[in-house]
């Protein structure tokens, strides 16, 4: 399994239409999105930075999602005036969510 993981320096305010943004058009997309297995949005509202991990189910999906992820992330900058800090992938070496 691989993650994606978008870094952004955000307000509350930003921080809360971002959510929307994720919640009304990035999540249809990415449920159509061959190999998306989820997604993980982290807030830290005192520090000022948003986290949105992506998930998906080998390198090969991730690869053929890059192009729409990061020009999404920018999107999402832009329209909520957030600062697109970093697009980093790891391979998610372990993952287990209780029942």
């Amino acid at each position: 399994m691989f993650a994606r993981i978008h870094v952004l320096a955000t307000t509350p305010e930003q921080s809360d239409q971002g959510l929307e943004l994720v919640r009304d058009q990035l999540m249809p997309w990415l449920r159509d999105a061959t190999g998306f297995r989820g997604l993980i949005r982290l807030v830290d509202r005192e520090g000022g930075k948003t986290l949105v991990v992506t998930l998906w189910a080998d390198e090969e999906a991730l690869n053929a999602s890059a192009e729409a992820g990061a020009h999404f992330g920018e999107l999402t900058a832009e329209t909520t005036g957030a600062t697109h800090l970093a697009l980093e992938t790891y391979e998610a070496t372990m993952f287990d969510v209780a029942p």
